[in-house]
């Protein structure tokens, strides 16, 4: 019996001010729809007996109309090649306020898709296989619900599908605010696979426990990770990536300005980028220890000219004196900028505002480059 493990899709993020020529909307939406409906193709391809999808479908609680059309389009075609498929509820897709309502809902009328929404998980049977699904969960917590379980045996294979951190000999964490995490020892070697969300790089955490990853990058962290699928198969216990084509993320090695003037900081700068092929690219360069005197001569626009044919070019300036400082800094922004985009995205105002408000404040937390 054979599965595919898809996790993290995140359908409806959005980043950067470009916009796809062709569909009109934000560039990295439309990546992350893309990448979406290549893993569907994948999966039709592979013809499994079983797909899970191990949390985060979408990106926000309330995702906008065309991320929900988008999702269950592609479902519909799941349906329709008779794949069952179990979907669970991460913490992006996950309401505080049980009354207010899952967008899982939805996907309910549609045959062979399984939507697990609810605290407290539910065990559903697909053919030789029993899976336990278990969809984030802060009452009860996912540590007490993981706590002692284990496969009921009732069929040939066991199979869990959840949304947590990892935490134990090594910790598997996005360090998000709302996270929920289990503890290694809570899951039981006698599952024939776990299938986990929430960590966003494909990891094997144990014994026939797999994170399959995000299907597309959400930040510079990631920069280095390979993208994509899973497909295990549970007699054997073998698995196999399936690599997705994304947008390329290049974070370059970082600069280090001691000792140079701000003429030569923007001639290393210029070498770095044009050696890198950066079209169409997400590209971040960070120059490190920048003198004062540097820092105030320093013709910054010029630099990110340099940058001007990546989809998006971040330059980040560290000054020597404040070094420290700042790498604390960044992390305090870095989680106020989070936290900003994440309250935004709940009012009540059009996706349009909501977008151009975020555009707006994002700089102010970013710190001040120039």
């Amino acid at each position: 019996m054979r599965l595919v493990h898809i996790s993290d899709t995140h359908l409806g993020f959005s980043a950067y001010s470009k916009l796809d020529v062709a569909e009109g909307i934000n560039q990295r939406e439309a990546d992350f729809y893309r990448a979406f409906e290549e893993a569907i193709d994948r999966t039709i391809e592979l013809k499994p007996d079983l797909l899970v999808h191990a949390g985060d479908l979408f990106d926000t609680v309330r995702p906008q109309n065309r991320a929900i059309d988008f999702a269950l389009r592609q479902l519909i075609r799941v349906s329709e090649a008779g794949i069952e498929t179990i979907l669970v509820s991460g913490n992006h897709s996950t309401p505080r306020l049980r009354e207010t309502g899952n967008i899982f809902r939805i996907f309910e009328h549609l045959k062979h898709i399984h939507p697990v929404h609810d605290p407290g998980g539910r065990t559903i049977v697909v053919g030789d296989a029993t899976v336990y699904a278990l969809p984030h969960s802060t009452t009860p917590s996912l540590n007490d619900l993981t706590s002692g379980l284990r496969p009921s045996r009732d069929t040939k294979y066991g199979v869990l599908v959840l949304h947590a951190g990892i935490v134990g000999t090594d910790t598997y964490k996005m360090d998000e605010f709302n996270e929920q995490t289990v503890p290694y020892e809570n899951i039981s070697a006698d599952w024939d696979y776990v299938a986990l969300g929430h960590y966003h790089e494909h990891k094997k955490v144990g014994s026939r426990a797999y994170y399959s990853g995000s299907t597309e990058r959400l930040s510079f962290s990631e920069a280095g990770q390979k993208k994509g699928i899973v497909e295990a198969d549970l007699e054997t216990g073998d698995e196999k990536f399936h690599e997705l084509r994304t947008r390329p993320m290049l974070d370059l090695e970082p600069l280090d300005a001691d000792g140079l003037a701000s003429s030569e900081i923007l001639g290393e700068s210029r070498e770095r980028l044009s050696s890198a092929a950066i079209d169409e690219k997400i590209v971040r360069l960070v120059v490190k220890n920048v003198s004062s005197e540097a820092y105030r001569a320093l013709d910054v626009p010029a630099i990110k000219r340099l940058g001007g044919s990546a989809l998006h070019f971040e330059l980040k300036l560290v000054r020597a004196e404040t070094e420290a400082e700042a790498r604390v800094g960044d992390a305090q922004i870095g989680l106020l900028a989070d936290e900003f985009s994440k309250y935004v995205a709940t009012l009540g105002f059009p996706e349009e505002k909501k977008r151009k408000l975020v555009e707006l404040g994002l700089p102010y937390l970013e710190g001040d480059e120039e």
